[in-house]
């Protein structure tokens, strides 16, 4: 099964079509996000209604869990709060109820799927692995050879090999069969990336012959820009965008 991953959408619609589009041209048979459907950008019930007609699966991101719960106000950046408090202010109850019903974990084709971190993979806390001091605690959970995370809004690649752990930047790459080898494959961001590459950060994998690739896709950032300042957020997060910080 060749399967197209993404993550951190984070209400960007223009990017989510986009991206949607492609692994559609590249012949997905399954699409999978690694969570944070809302938050930061301002198409909340255009991404969870395109989720919903087209049957995208998705685990529950950390902005995806603060919405789900009754709470006016979150420990978070306060940029972020406002945008949280903006964003259930748009989605309707049955809106709520979807975000509510999103799986922490998400297993298909024998892979691993969860936002942050198996370790804590219950919304009581949100690491963020970006070295192997923290992709330790994860591994200790991962039962499976591959698994598939977000969060960090970078594209990257933890390898377990008998408790030695690397990481690298990601690189598309065929990976062996067989073996005791674990692999933690961040997606890097769709909707908001963060390794100072404005194109929406995806990636394709195919179950048989385990090959990854990592792919960069344009799509129409004015577009997201306007409607970040015509909803009245925060023009920073307008002006990330473009700049893939």
């Amino acid at each position: 099964m060749k399967i197209g991953i993404f993550g951190d959408i984070h209400s960007n619609f223009e990017a989510l079509t986009a991206s949607y589009d492609f692994f559609i041209g590249q012949g997905c048979e399954k699409i999978v996000c690694v969570g944070d459907v809302v938050g930061y950008c301002a198409s909340p019930v255009e991404c969870i209604r395109f989720f919903r007609e087209n049957h995208i699966l998705s685990v529950k991101g950390n902005h995806d869990y603060y919405l789900s719960i009754d709470r006016t106000k979150w420990n978070v950046q306060s940029y972020a709060a406002e945008v949280l408090g903006w964003t259930k202010k748009q989605l309707s109850a049955d809106d709520i109820e979807w975000v509510k019903a999103l799986p922490y974990i998400l297993e298909l084709e024998g892979i691993q799927f969860v936002h942050a971190s198996l370790e804590t993979a219950d919304g009581s806390c949100w690491p963020y692995i970006l070295n192997t001091q923290t992709a330790i605690f994860h591994f200790f959970m991962q039962s499976s050879k591959f698994c598939f995370y977000g969060h960090t809004h970078i594209p990257l690649l933890f390898t377990n090999n008998r408790g030695q752990i690397i990481y690298e930047l990601l690189a598309s790459r065929r990976f062996p069969s067989g073996g005791k080898t674990k692999y933690l494959i961040n997606p890097g961001s769709a909707g908001q990336p963060r390794d100072f590459n404005s194109k929406a950060s995806v990636v394709t994998f195919d179950t048989e012959t385990n090959m990854l690739e990592n792919h960069r896709i344009e799509y129409d950032i004015e577009t997201a820009q306007k409607k970040i300042y015509d909803a009245g957020l925060p023009g920073s997060l307008a002006e990330r965008l473009s700049s893939g910080r």
